[in-house]
């Protein structure tokens, strides 16, 4: 850099306003050149000779505009932080509301595929271990075969046929399988009831007071969960059968959808 190079960056380079290179090569030309280090020198010295006028020459402010002033500053600051804020909440709150919807699209994934996995093997009519129509008995069969006590339901007007150890997904779980009257004739038609342990919450369902009802294949479904023991009842029972599966009262009205009571079916063993 020379001397005329210099001129035009001089002033800003006194106010502090140069960037960084030429800040550097200014300072480098005013260390090795004398005459531009002492008009640096002069323009410095005036430059604050005139602000200490214009200030010495400046009333001050009255207090009611300064105390305007900073009022209006930090309603400004305040104001910012609140929008800022308001950002940020809304960033964490549509964060929260995917994780919310994913977890949620993911569960009810995870139980569809358990719904599935269990008609698929409930339909392939897997041969039964043992035959005995009477719960209790199924009880005392499927004591030592899991690694949870399996309460085996008694549905009015259903009769078990027998029962094996099959698996859902993952899950070891006890099959029982029941003959069941239709409205439509005499004949009868077979569920499966799916018993296993899920002490992880891997399987979405409700407790027995909130039952998820769905299908797959043609099947109806019916899971419901009592603790870390899921059921799902298997089933290709019309709607109408369903219900009748269930206690009702006289004179009132079957429900017009299948009803949670069909969850209320005692384990056999409390049922003497």
């Amino acid at each position: 850099m020379n001397c005329c190079d210099l001129e035009p960056l001089l002033m800003a380079y006194l106010d502090g306003e140069v960037v960084q290179g030429d800040r550097l090569e200014v300072e480098r030309h005013l260390a090795d050149c004398s005459t531009c280090a002492k008009q640096s020198e002069v323009a410095r010295h005036n430059r604050t000779l005139v602000r200490t006028l214009a200030r010495a020459g400046t009333p001050p402010a009255p207090e009611s505009f300064r105390s305007k002033v900073f009022t209006t500053v930090r309603a400004e600051q305040a104001q910012h932080r609140q929008r800022r804020y308001l950002r940020l909440s809304a960033a964490a709150a549509s964060v929260a509301l995917c994780a919310f919807v994913g977890n949620h699209q993911w569960r009810s994934f995870q139980r569809r595929l358990y719904v599935e996995d269990a008609v698929s093997r409930h339909a392939r009519q897997f041969p039964l271990e043992v035959r005995l129509p009477q719960p209790e008995a199924l009880e005392a069969w499927f004591a030592d075969k899991l690694g949870h006590r399996v309460a085996v339901p008694r549905f009015p007007n259903a009769v078990a046929e027998g029962a094996r150890v099959l698996n859902v997904r993952d899950k070891q779980a006890a099959y029982i399988r029941y003959d069941a009257p239709t409205r439509a004739s005499a004949q009868l038609k077979q569920m499966g009831l799916f018993v296993f342990g899920d002490n992880g919450n891997d399987v979405d369902v409700g407790a027995r007071a909130e039952p998820n009802l769905g299908n797959s294949n043609g099947y109806n479904v019916v899971s419901w969960r009592e603790g870390d023991i899921v059921y799902q009842l298997v089933t290709d029972l019309e709607e109408d059968d369903i219900r009748d599966l269930l206690p009702t009262n006289p004179g009132r009205a079957i429900p017009a959808a299948p009803s949670p009571r069909v969850l209320e079916a005692q384990p056999a063993s409390f049922q003497r």
